[in-house]
């Protein structure tokens, strides 16, 4: 029997040497000066906390959060229920039209309720005067809304209103609020608004919203794709449809991934007006699993959304399960975010477990403020290990600035390299002229903004004709607009014949990536779609030749009106 033991222990020496190698990979060292600011902050555009009204006034817990993340969340108090009031108070349309109030012409009632924006106007200052940005949460959400909004009147017991009339009382709520706030001085450090809050799963406790518009509309509801359509509006009046981005938010969106997705590309459906997902993150470790986290994680990313941690905490059964648990989920969020997905916030659902509203459980980094639990440094450590740096260039690769000094490549030469075609050209600045039509790809109108079209027109060299070819690391190639920071893009990230060009913002995902095939006899190449794993291409719609004619996305065939050549701007 000792023989036996003797023998089976040396084999398994002998396969765990084999499975991890003599000699194990070290973990990186943590710095001393290491915090979520100075590491996380370097990745993420926004990395934050969540705090009530109380917590943003008082200098010191501001000026304590501050070390630490960059972003602020508010926690109630730019909810419907604190900007309405628990009690109607109603004044005519006249005294709100006065007062600055935004009031729909199909809004037929003889009076709106007082909103009340003096604890967001103290908020927002305090947050600007401290350098610091914030998430706006939230506008449409079966919680936290007095049901007297939904009733005729505006009275406690009259009955629900029709949708039409709802329909006017949500855009006059909505446009009022975010009116308001681009109107601030201040309202520049909203960088981002929840629209709509845990849709999903507002049949559970159902509110004034399900109904007056009914509790069982699924992924398609047409009163959340109007929510959008309100704040989108707003968004174009100021300008700020690059500055500030809109957002779904739910909680256990890793378990309604399709759902989800088709949630947002309903909302999207005619328009991108949802930049993207706010996954909550309400977590503990013994679920979700840390690849069915990151799954759901991958496919909003790869669905070529924006994506934001909104509401994290995760708890464990102590603190070293905490820890690891921890560890996994952000060198999750980390590696999809390597990976080229458009991530671009993480924050956490309070500062310490001793305010957290999952107090018992004990979810956060702090104990309180100031004592750190082993799940700080393993959420530090996690950020090391994924390869990242304190201070360094910890981003991806961006496009080139809109004007550089233009390179000499010649058009569908092949240089050495790894590519997924059998094409590959210098990084610089092109014409792409279609050789059916003899005219350029063009964005419409020559206007930089997101989703503008991209079609053929007659060469006149203006920035909507020029694209910036830029390689990258996984062999495809992105085309970078002229006008800006915006690429060209299969809309929606589409894997459909007839889906359009257009131009978006500069996301390097998969539905701005291509890459090219030449042509036999000729210097002519056809641009393949990554979102179609080479199967389609992009074409000119219906072999037109006229200025103007649309772009779009078609299986390949190699006709003429797929085969463009790359004419370097000199």
């Amino acid at each position: 029997m000792r023989k036996k033991i003797s023998t089976l222990l040396c084999f398994c020496m002998v396969i765990t040497a084999v499975l991890f190698g003599a000699n194990p990979v070290k973990a990186a060292s943590i710095p001393n000066n290491a915090n979520l600011l100075n590491t996380y902050g370097n990745v993420f555009d926004h990395v934050g906390t969540a705090i009530e009204a109380h917590e943003i006034l008082n200098p010191n817990k501001l000026n304590y959060a501050s070390k630490e993340y960059n972003s602020i969340t508010v926690g109630n108090e730019m909810k419907p229920d604190y900007i309405l009031g628990w009690q109607s108070n109603t004044m005519s349309v006249q005294q709100a039209k006065q007062m600055g109030y935004y009031v729909p012409d199909n809004y037929k009632e003889k009076t709106v309720p007082k909103l009340d924006f003096s604890t967001v106007d103290k908020m927002l200052k305090a947050c600007y005067d401290k350098g610091l940005k914030m998430r706006g949460h939230t506008f449409v959400w079966h919680s936290q809304t007095p049901d007297w909004f939904f009733r005729q009147g505006y009275t406690k017991y009259g009955n629900y209103v029709s949708q039409a009339e709802m329909d006017a009382r949500m855009e006059f709520y909505i446009k009022t609020y975010m009116n308001h706030v681009c109107q601030s001085k201040y309202g520049s450090i909203i960088y981002a608004w929840d629209v709509v809050n845990e849709y999903l799963h507002a049949n559970s406790n159902p509110s004034g919203w399900q109904k007056i518009y009914g509790g069982n509309l699924g992924p398609r509801a047409p009163f959340v794709k109007k929510a959008f359509e309100y704040a989108y509006q707003c968004l174009e009046y100021y300008k700020l449809t690059n500055k500030v981005h809109l957002f779904y938010n739910d909680y256990n969106t890793y378990m309604e991934v399709k759902d989800v997705i088709s949630l947002v590309d309903y909302v999207n459906s005619g328009k991108k007006i949802c930049a993207g997902v706010g996954m909550q993150s309400h977590l503990s470790s013994n679920f979700p699993s840390v690849d069915y986290y990151k799954q759901a994680l991958k496919a909003f990313c790869n669905k070529g959304y924006e994506v934001q941690v909104t509401e994290l905490d995760a708890a464990g059964k102590n603190d070293t399960d905490q820890a690891n648990y921890y560890y996994g989920i952000m060198k999750a969020i980390l590696d999809c975010k390597k990976a080229g997905g458009n991530i671009s916030a993480v924050v956490w659902w309070g500062l310490a477990d001793d305010t957290s509203w999952r107090r018992n459980e004990r979810p956060l980094l702090y104990s309180r403020d100031g004592v750190k639990k082993p799940a700080y440094n393993a959420v530090l450590q996690a950020f090391f290990d994924a390869g990242y740096t304190m201070g360094g260039n910890n981003r991806p690769s961006n496009p080139q600035p809109s004007n550089p000094k233009p390179s000499n490549p010649q058009p569908s030469t092949p240089q050495t390299g790894e590519t997924k075609g059998n094409v590959r050209l210098q990084d610089g600045w092109y014409y792409i002229k279609n050789v059916n039509s003899q005219k350029y790809l063009q964005v419409a109108g020559n206007r930089g903004v997101a989703s503008a079209n991209v079609e053929i027109g007659h060469g006149t060299g203006v920035q909507g004709q020029k694209w910036y070819l830029q390689n990258t690391s996984d062999g495809y190639i992105t085309l970078k607009s002229g006008l800006g920071n915006f690429m060209l893009d299969i809309a929606y990230g589409k894997n459909e014949d007839g889906a359009n060009l257009q131009i978006y913002n500069a996301l390097s995902h998969d539905a701005q990536k291509f890459y090219l095939q030449k042509v036999n006899g000729s210097n002519a190449v056809t641009i393949a779609t990554k979102v179609s794993n080479g199967s389609k291409s992009i074409d000119v719609y219906n072999h037109g030749k006229a200025d103007g004619t649309n772009v779009c996305q078609w299986k390949t065939y190699g006709n003429p009106n797929q085969q463009f050549v790359f004419e370097p701007v000199r």
